[in-house]
């Protein structure tokens, strides 16, 4: 029986930290994972998501069809990134049928497409065109993918995020897109053994660019036995209590003895679906923007006259800090309220929590990468220090009222705490 990731029906999201978009056309998706076949020769199953709406469907006996041709062309990087020579090019055709002529324009519907490249261990860049064969309109899209090296004893597969999983059918749900709605989560990975053995899998969730000291990372560990062979393993991930921003999931296989034997990570955003309340109010939105924005651009938000000339520079302002220009995300816009929103769950008292010390440091810097506190005592009013060692800077807040209105202490140990 030949075993795929294709076959199962999984999409896989840019597993491994070498998988980036280096070309970005947000209505086409493409994932690729790496997974072993059935000799040691590792198979790159590649998927790509076209949404209905930028498909052409005409009309047929059996409904309205849509038909599109993936093209797919492998080039192996050498060792300063750069591609060389194409490798192997594949091209596979693809068609939808609907019943009904509304099923075509349903914003939440999309197709995907699976199909299979065998290529020995290395890093490639994987160009993908998607034509459709109505309009002749294309799609373009690159990532880098690693291919693993499955040669070793025991070796394992990308991993793949799941947007269902139903034992009994057997039937895996793929999770294409990389942002999820905090709560318990499902991943999908596959272990090879040359023979049987009991190995020590652990699991991490860290918070990409924050230390493990403050992440108190989402972490555990189980043994694993097996025969030789192929595993296949579901795990469920209890992430109901993450916070907005980008994570990174890591599964690591090892001996009972803590010998390495393979690694596998994937990289998701946990969604926040509160900044729409934020934007309905444009002038608040406008002063929550004080601690950031350039003394200029407060200026030009001061001297509008009317409400679409705000709103005009508003969005102009986020335009300018959107680290991914054409897509439907800004992922600076979308930190900064979460930080504010935060802010105001968590440190606001007598004033607005974005207004207070706390507040203003964690919409500057974020979370903090260690936290040190004395609640209240007899001779001591309760403070708390912020250690952020990624940025090499420390704040004080002392509670003076002891009613929770931290203040920042100014200075603490070097002028580098000091507020901008």
């Amino acid at each position: 029986m030949k075993y795929s990731l294709a076959l199962l029906l999984i999409a896989a999201l840019p597993l491994t930290s070498s998988s980036q978009a280096q070309t970005l056309d947000d209505e086409l998706r493409v994932r690729a994972v790496s997974i072993k076949g059935n000799t040691n020769a590792g198979h790159l199953d590649v998927y790509t998501e076209i949404p209905y709406t930028s498909l052409q469907f005409e009309a047929s006996p059996s409904g309205f069809v849509a038909r599109y041709t993936v093209e797919a062309e492998v080039s192996r990087l050498d060792s300063r990134g750069r591609p060389r020579n194409v490798t192997t090019s594949s091209i596979w055709e693809q068609s939808v049928t609907v019943q009904m002529h509304v099923n075509t324009v349903a914003e939440q519907a999309s197709d995907l497409s699976t199909h299979s490249l065998e290529l020995p261990p290395g890093r490639y860049l994987l160009a993908i065109t998607l034509t459709d064969l109505a309009s002749s309109k294309t799609f373009f899209q690159e990532i880098t993918v690693e291919q693993r090296d499955f040669s070793r004893t025991v070796t394992m597969s990308d991993v793949v995020l799941l947007a269902g999983y139903d034992p009994e059918r057997r039937a895996i749900v793929p999770r294409i897109s990389p942002d999820v709605s905090a709560g318990d989560l499902q991943a999908y990975y596959e272990v090879y053994t040359r023979n049987a053995q009991t190995l020590l899998v652990t699991q991490e969730l860290l918070r990409e660019g924050e230390t493990v000291q403050y992440n108190r990372p989402h972490q555990w560990s189980d043994t694993l036995s097996v025969e030789a062979g192929r595993h296949q393993q579901i795990t469920r991930i209890p992430a109901s209590d993450l916070e907005f921003g980008q994570y990174n999931l890591v599964i690591t296989l090892q001996s009972l003895d803590r010998n390495l034997l393979d690694r596998a990570s994937h990289t998701l955003t946990v969604r926040w679906d509160g900044i729409s309340s934020y934007l309905n109010s444009l002038e608040e939105a406008i002063e929550q923007l004080t601690y950031i924005a350039r003394n200029r651009e407060l200026r030009d938000f001061r001297r509008a006259d009317t409400q679409p000339e705000r709103r005009s520079l508003f969005d102009s302002f986020w335009k300018r800090r959107d680290p991914t220009p054409g897509t439907l995300r800004n992922e600076a816009m979308e930190t900064h309220y979460y930080r504010v929103d935060y802010a105001n769950q968590h440190f606001g008292q007598q004033i607005p929590g974005w207004k207070s010390d706390r507040g203003h440091v964690f919409i500057l810097h974020g979370h903090p990468d260690e936290v040190e506190h004395q609640t209240f005592s007899y001779n001591n009013k309760p403070w708390e220090v912020w250690y952020f060692f990624r940025i090499g800077r420390q704040y004080m807040f002392v509670d003076e009222t002891g009613f929770g209105d931290y203040e920042l202490v100014l200075p603490v140990w070097d002028e580098r705490t000091r507020l901008d």
